[in-house]
This record gives C-alpha cells, structure tokens and sequence, in this order.
C-alpha cells in the first residue's frame, strides 16, 4: 500500500470516529490525559499505532501523538480520587456542589448526578447569594450532559421539546434543576414556554415550564402563571401554579383574577376561589366574602357551567276564528270565502337548572378558601360573611402578602 493510500485510510478513520463521537449519548469510559502545553481533555482513550492516541472527548474526538502526553489517568483511577475526596468532605450542599463539579470535570457523569441532587436540596441553614449563583452557572452549563450535540445550536422549539422530555417520575432533583436552568436562560423562549403550558399532555412538564416562566424576566409571565391557576384542567398544576406565584403575587395581581369570581362559567368562579385560597394573600377575603351572596348571580346567561340539565314544557290552549272573508266571483255570482287563523295562549317555559346545585357548590368552594385564609369559617349562610369580615380581627387575617 502506497503512501499517499496509508494517509487517506487514515484520514478516512478518524472521520468515522468523529462523526461516530457526535451521536454518542455520553461518555461510556472515560479517562483523563493532561498534555504538556496544559489542556486537560477527558474521554475514552483508543491507541492508533505506536505514537498517536485518540480521545473521545464528548464534543468529538482529539488526536494527539503520545510525546505531548503528560500524564494519563483511567477512569478507575479517577473514581477512587473522587471517591476520597467525597470522604475528607463534609455534608454541606457548597462541598456536594464542588464534589459535582469535580466529577464532571473527570468525565463521571453518574458520580456528577448523584452529588448534584444532594447540591440542590435546599436547606434554609446554608444558603447564600454567592452559592446559589454558583449552582445556576453550574447547572447552565449541563446542555452538553442534557442535549444531543445537533439540537444545542437547533431551534428553539425543539430544544425546549428535547428538555421537557427529561421531565419524567424518575427524573432526579438535580437533572430536573438542571432542566429548569436551561429553560431559564434560553434566549426569545418565553412564547414557546407558554405554548408547551398550554398544549403539553404530561402535567409534570407543564408545571416545568411555569416554574421557568416565572423565572425570566419578560413581563406578562407572572400574569400568565396565574392566569393557569384556573386555566388548567388539571389540579395538580393548577395547585403547583398557586405555588409558583405565591411567592411574588401582590394586591393588583389578586384584582386581576376577582373577575373569575362573577365569571358566567361556575367552574371558573370555583376555580378562582380555590386559587384565592392558595395564593394566601390577605385581600382576597374581602372579594370573596363580597361574591358569596352572588354565588349564582348570571350563571343562566351563560349556560352554568355548560353541563346543566335544561327543560322545556309548553301549555297552550288553541281556538280556532274567522279572521277576514275573501270575496270571489264566479260565473257572475259572488262567493265569501272565509279566512281562518289559529289563536293560542297559554305558558310556554325554558329553564336550565343552575341555581340550586352549582350556587352550593360554589358558596362551598368560596367558603372553604375563606377557611384557609383566615383560620376560620365564616358559616353556611353567605348573607352573614359580611358581619363576620367586619368583626375579624387584623390578626385573624391572611398575613401572607408578596411583592414582586
């Protein structure tokens, strides 16, 4: 075999290692080689020839020749370092965050996971700006652990598909903070994010999506959290919106959602009174007590909540007349023919049945956010709730206001 033919074949090699890198899903083996001039690359290590090794590197395949090798540590080798490193640290979320970042560094993915989710666990005892922003970066940069290579410079849509997929029941804490910081910081997504809360058919992954959408800054995201208290069919993420809002709701963003309280649909008005109760802002009590002697209020014009029975009855009473005479003629001889109408009375009813059963419904639901508003019950009787809020005590009251 020439010469020229033995450089081709070689060529010819490493490009099917490298594109055989990029649809790797990770790193099956992977070593750490350290090169004379600094550079640090980890990946699995194959030997082509004497003098030139190949690493597979995440990001494709580096060819080095074995003079710039400094030093080469296997993946064992690596494991146990880490491994005693995580024995000499103590059991503070800042040393399980830099045991993570340690383990990532080796190129041991499951060991980064699994000293990941101890990292994000929060712990109201050691938490500060500085640590938190350091576990943001560090979760900003997990793409490459996340997102096959050709989608983390594809479009935006299906960059967002391909993470909330990661979404799932057996999803670890730190993959999922890790997820929700990607969503986070993803540039011009907020559109996308709102259309996935709205037609993605897996609740734990629209409940993803709100999380980051109440993180970004656009205006308009936090209305639209709470827009999906009452929204969603479901009510575990209506519930799990109430709690991403919470945090930020204020006494205009509780005036924005009193109009579900007189909404012609009695499952919204119901619905806006459970997210009331949820939400725990303190001037949501007086709306509701306001709204319960009105429960029911124009739920027939808008057809109740669509569902309602409807029934028609019509009693008449028919007589028949003469109304008027038509005069013809025949053969020169005049005839009158008589004109006959129909007269009717009677009653004639159409009712839709929406103001025994719904209107108990939802004086329930309003009485029972009332409940968890103020620690206590207002009573049966709506026409009462108004002696009842002007004797409560300021004390008694939600005291739980948010600013944004």
């Amino acid at each position: 075999m020439t010469r020229r033919a033995l450089h081709l074949r070689h060529h010819l090699h490493l490009a099917v290692l490298f594109a055989f890198a990029l649809v790797r899903p990770g790193l099956a083996h992977a070593d750490e080689v350290r090169l004379h001039d600094g550079r640090v690359l980890v990946g699995e290590v194959t030997r082509q020839g004497d003098k030139t090794l190949s690493i597979h590197t995440r990001d494709g395949v580096v060819v080095v020749t074995t003079d710039q090798v400094a030093t080469i540590r296997t993946a064992d080798k690596l494991r146990e370092d880490l491994a005693a490193m995580a024995r000499n640290a103590d059991k503070t979320r800042f040393a399980a965050l830099n045991l993570a970042v340690q383990a990532r560094a080796y190129g041991l993915e499951p060991e980064m996971w699994r000293h990941l989710d101890r990292a994000v666990l929060p712990d109201p005892q050691e938490s500060s700006p500085a640590l938190e922003r350091r576990l943001a970066d560090f979760l900003a940069h997990l793409g490459p652990e996340l997102l096959p290579r050709q989608l983390r410079s594809g479009p935006v849509a299906e960059r967002l598909q391909k993470l909330l997929e990661g979404i799932r029941a057996d999803t670890s804490a730190g993959r999922a903070a890790a997820i929700e910081e990607l969503l986070v910081r993803e540039e011009g997504a907020d559109q996308e994010l709102r259309r996935q809360v709205r037609n993605n058919p897996t609740p734990r992954r629209r409940i993803a999506a709100l999380r980051a959408l109440e993180r970004r800054e656009l205006d308009g995201n936090h209305r639209f959290v709470l827009r999906t208290t009452f929204l969603d069919g479901s009510p575990e993420v209506r519930e799990a919106a109430a709690a991403i809002a919470r945090p930020g709701v204020a006494a205009d963003d509780i005036d924005y959602l009193a109009n579900g309280l007189v909404h012609p649909n009695a499952k919204v008005r119901q619905r806006t009174a459970e997210a009331f109760g949820e939400l725990g802002h303190a001037d949501a009590v007086k709306l509701l007590v306001m709204a319960g002697p009105n429960a029911a209020a124009g739920l027939a014009a808008g057809g109740g909540s669509g569902n309602s029975p409807r029934a028609h009855i019509a009693i008449l009473n028919q007589q028949a007349y003469i109304r008027d005479f038509d005069v013809e003629v025949a053969q020169a001889a005049f005839i009158a023919e008589p004109k006959v109408d129909v007269l009717q009375s009677g009653t004639v009813l159409d009712v839709t049945v929406v103001g025994v059963v719904e209107e108990r419904i939802i004086i329930q639901t309003y009485r029972r956010a009332l409940q968890k508003l103020t620690r206590l019950d207002p009573g049966a009787d709506p026409r009462t709730w108004a002696n009842w809020f002007a004797n409560l005590q300021p004390q008694s009251q939600a005291a739980t206001t948010g600013k944004r």
